[in-house]
């Protein structure tokens, strides 16, 4: 399910990315893990009430990699062993990409990018104003930082970014 927000436009996103790699500690062109990411999100000012779990994998429904849950105590994170498993072993990088999507729902929220609940006698909404959407957007741009890659190749950008093919071939087209 996806839920109209705030619009976003891809430069500001771009800056979005800088400011959370910034946040994080990370350089603009270093790789980042989401595994360690997410071990070192509760040290990080505005992340203490994030957390995770990783669940047996029919503890979601088939089709849900992970999730993440708005709850009193804050953020929790929820991810399926296999996905957990593919991304910290495996390095799998679609397993690596629903990881760090998920994170970015906690950041995306933060930075205001909230559903707006509306009555619309339309049911199209703009790509642009769709949280999914941007919160995928953010993922790409966090993981694979435009400057650093700019005219890298589909094979590299998954090398060098532990990626998936579909996230590099995305990368590449915006």
């Amino acid at each position: 399910m996806d839920y109209e927000t705030k619009p976003a436009r891809r430069k500001d996103l771009r800056l979005y990315s800088k400011l959370f790699r910034s946040v994080c500690g990370f350089n603009s062109f270093e790789p980042i893990d989401p595994i360690t990411l997410l071990d070192r999100l509760p040290d990080l000012e505005g992340f203490e009430n994030v957390r995770y779990e990783v669940l047996y994998n029919n503890n979601l429904p088939g089709n849900v990699p992970a999730q993440c849950i708005k709850d009193e105590e804050g953020y929790l994170i929820q991810i399926k062993e296999s996905v957990y498993t593919g991304a910290f072993e495996k390095r799998i990088g679609g397993h690596r990409m629903h990881i760090m999507h998920e994170i970015m729902h906690v950041y995306a929220d933060k930075l205001g990018f909230t559903p707006i609940f509306t009555r619309k006698l339309t049911k199209e909404t703009p790509s642009y104003c769709k949280l999914e959407w941007i919160v995928m957007a953010l993922a790409g741009e966090v993981m694979m930082p435009y400057e650093a890659t700019e005219n890298m190749s589909v094979a590299l950008l998954m090398k060098t970014y532990g990626v998936s093919k579909a996230a590099a071939e995305k990368r590449i087209k915006y």
